[in-house]
């Protein structure tokens, strides 16, 4: 038998474990529209995956890694044409010469996705700008998606939905949550949502 303190601390972690799941998948599936946006089978669709810095020497950093994966993930395979449209300014960091929307499209290109299938901004500073600065990009498409990490992407739906209502009602979910990924993460990610 366990002594009754690790038993007690196993129940404390696996708690704070589930609250941070339920807490990500919940705010997954905020903020969009209501009743849920349709589109008819082999529409186009047009993801915007949020900037973040850069690591050193242009490279993709942790966090640009992983919204290019949630991004490829959302990807409808039934649409007719599935654009990403990566936002993010030149750096700011000495040394640094590619946007952060340069640095992540090619960083899908060497995951498979084709040349034609990427659209860059490349000066948004911010989360606001990353959404206004898109939106002639996005506008044309029936399908609206935003890949960021869970309340990252939610703050962008916010955005869009306060800058263009119209667009923001063509907007479908994103796979930026998956169950037990970052599982130990995401406690964190709850604690810091902003």
């Amino acid at each position: 038998m366990l002594p009754p303190r690790l038993l007690a601390g196993a129940a404390v972690a696996g708690a704070v474990l589930l609250w941070g799941e339920w807490t990500l998948w919940r705010a997954s599936r905020q903020d969009y529209p209501v009743p849920p946006a349709t589109a008819p089978a082999g529409s186009d669709e047009a993801i915007v995956v949020l900037g973040y810095p850069s690591r050193r020497g242009d490279r993709p950093g942790l966090v640009q890694r992983y919204r290019v994966r949630i991004a490829l993930r959302s990807r409808d395979p039934r649409a007719g044409r599935s654009v990403l449209v990566f936002t993010g300014t030149s750096p700011r960091r000495p040394g640094a010469r590619r946007s952060e929307a340069a640095v992540m499209a090619d960083h899908a290109r060497s995951l498979g996705v084709a040349p034609e299938d990427i659209v860059l901004e490349e000066k948004a500073v911010n989360t606001w700008e990353n959404i206004g600065f898109t939106l002639p990009l996005i506008d044309p498409f029936p399908v609206v998606k935003i890949a960021s990490t869970t309340f990252h992407a939610r703050k962008g739906r916010r955005y869009l939905r306060k800058r263009s209502p119209r667009v923001a009602a063509r907007l479908h979910p994103s796979r930026d949550h998956r169950p037990g990924e970052l599982l130990l993460l995401k406690p964190l990610f709850a604690l810091y949502r902003r």
